[in-house]
């Protein structure tokens, strides 16, 4: 029998990052290669996942509990849990968003503005038809480009253009942003800050609340081959193995640069690079 530990205690959470969620156990993908897929998983493995959660008494926290439980302010009873969708996967609502409705699960969903409407991803509709009592819909960027690497007036750009098109689509706010690629630096984040978002979801590992608090959300990302064994080490709140292999990875990510890294990252994957791959997963 699995045992939790003592993390993420009370009022306290972990969050999740999804990508796509695809209806069968496998799915084409056209060129895209490993490195834009991994964070894929099938729906029935996204479903047996959502089970695990429930068996695990760990509560889906929405926009204003979320807030709430970083601003120390009314914390829910009980551990929590935050769901995250980034980029804009057709799958994400397609799939994913009708399982998370059937249990009254809440949700974040981050869309990259210039990815809607093409080929496997939600287009302007999409959007719309996410319930906003359940989902909460942020920004991804633009472009997916890696902001670490990117002039301020870059950065600026990507972080305003999209939250104007994202509010135009929808008709209401939107104050939530999730960096891409986890290129986040303190510049990124204060820009981020100026910019309009008030929670910004990072790729830090750790329970929440943070030391950055809403500015510095931590999350894990889920992996098609992520173990149930795993996850419910995660949901324990035991993320030892991959703060460990997060710290060896820092040093060649801020040597070489999150754009550079990334490249290497699909050569060792053995991938070309060209135009196919169009955004940093």
């Amino acid at each position: 029998m699995y045992t939790l530990t003592a993390e993420p205690g009370e009022g306290r959470f972990l969050a999740l990052v999804y990508h796509d969620v695809h209806p069968g156990e496998a799915f084409d993908y056209g060129r895209l290669g490993r490195s834009a897929t991994m964070y894929h998983i099938s729906e029935r493995s996204f479903r047996s996942q959502l089970d695990m959660i429930e068996s695990a008494g760990l509560r889906c926290l929405d926009d204003s509990a979320t807030r709430r439980c970083l601003a120390g302010v009314g914390r829910p009873t009980g551990r929590g849990i935050v769901l995250c969708f980034d980029d804009g996967w057709r799958g994400a609502v397609a799939c994913a968003a009708p399982a998370l409705a059937e249990r009254g699960m809440a949700a974040f969903f981050f869309f990259t503005t210039g990815l809607i409407g093409r080929r496997f991803f939600a287009d302007r509709d999409d959007l719309r038809r996410l319930d906003p009592a359940l989902f909460t819909i942020g920004s991804h960027g633009v472009s997916h480009r890696m902001l670490s690497d990117l002039s301020s007036a870059e950065i600026r750009a990507e972080l305003v253009d999209s939250r104007r098109r994202l509010e135009d689509l929808l008709s209401r706010p939107v104050r939530c942003f999730s960096v891409p690629g986890g290129a986040a630096d303190r510049r990124v984040l204060e820009i981020a800050a100026a910019a309009g978002y008030d929670l910004i979801f990072t790729s830090a590992l750790a329970i929440n609340p943070t030391a950055s608090g809403p500015r510095g959300i931590a999350r894990i990302g889920v992996r098609r081959d992520t173990s149930p064994a795993t996850l419910r080490r995660w949901l324990g709140g035991d993320l030892r193995r991959e703060r460990a292999r997060a710290a060896l990875l820092a040093v060649p990510k801020r040597v070489l640069g999150m754009r550079t890294y990334t490249r290497l990252r699909r050569v060792l994957l053995g991938e070309a690079v060209g135009r196919e791959h169009f955004f940093d997963p």
